[in-house]
Order: structure tokens, then sequence, then C-alpha cells
């Protein structure tokens, strides 16, 4: 799956997340997004108190708010995801209760990478390389 953020556009500061299947939550869940590159674990973010929460025997729809990081979407974490729903429970810095829906997921920040960048400009327009060791074979 893949899932855009974005800090202005339709789903403001929230991610829409699909999940083939049924969540079986009563209530309250949390979702937990562990980077498969740095292996940093990000949340817990809540559900989304004004989204509509989709549940049905075949797939799962819902909007993870991630508010509670300042300035989540700029901060172009762009790559692959291991995607973790828990009950709510008491804080914590990783999901060590009740993991039961595990997936992947495709981040995707808009603007990846627009803002307060420079034009790479080369100084080697001849292609001309530097030759540090050259065997001298005869």
């Amino acid at each position: 799956m893949t899932s855009i953020v974005t800090p202005n556009g339709v789903t403001g500061s929230y991610i829409e997340m699909f999940w083939n299947g049924r969540i079986s939550y009563q209530g309250q869940f949390w979702t937990w997004y562990r980077s498969l590159n740095t292996q940093e674990w990000l949340g817990p973010f809540p559900l989304n108190d004004s989204a509509i929460l989709t549940i049905n025997d075949r797939y799962s729809r819902w909007f993870v708010q991630c508010d509670q990081i300042p300035d989540f979407a700029k901060q172009h974490r762009d790559g692959f995801y291991q995607v973790v729903t828990t009950p709510a429970f008491g804080p914590t810095d990783k999901p060590t209760f009740g993991p039961i829906n595990l997936g992947m997921v495709r981040l995707i920040f808009s603007p990846g990478g627009e803002i307060d960048t420079k034009p790479y400009i080369s100084n080697n327009e001849q292609r001309e390389s530097d030759t540090y060791f050259r065997p001298n074979y005869t």
C-alpha cells in the first residue's frame, strides 16, 4: 500500500490507511510505523476523531492523526514502513502490548524536497577524472 503524507492536502495532517480485511477493535486504537531503514518506531498515532472509520468484511479504512509530531509532513521521511495497529494503552514508545495487525506501507511525503534546495551544477562538465594510481605494466 502507498500513502501520501501532505501538510495541507486533502487529508490535512492525516494519513489515509487501508487494510485488507476486518480490524477487530472496539473503539479507539493506535497505529505505529517502523522504518525499515533506521528501525525507528514512530507513534503511537491515534485514530482521527472526526474521520470516517470504515470496517467491513472486505476492508478497513481509517485516518491516522499525525499532529503530535511537529511538522511531520515536512520531514521528508520517504520510505517503506512496517505498520502495526494496537489497542490504545498506557504511555509507551514501542508497540509492546497487543500488536494485532502487521503490514507494510510506503509513505511518500509531499513536498518531497522542493523546499530550500539548490540546483546541482557540476564543476566537471568535460567528464575528466583524477587518476590516483596507475599500474605500470610492461
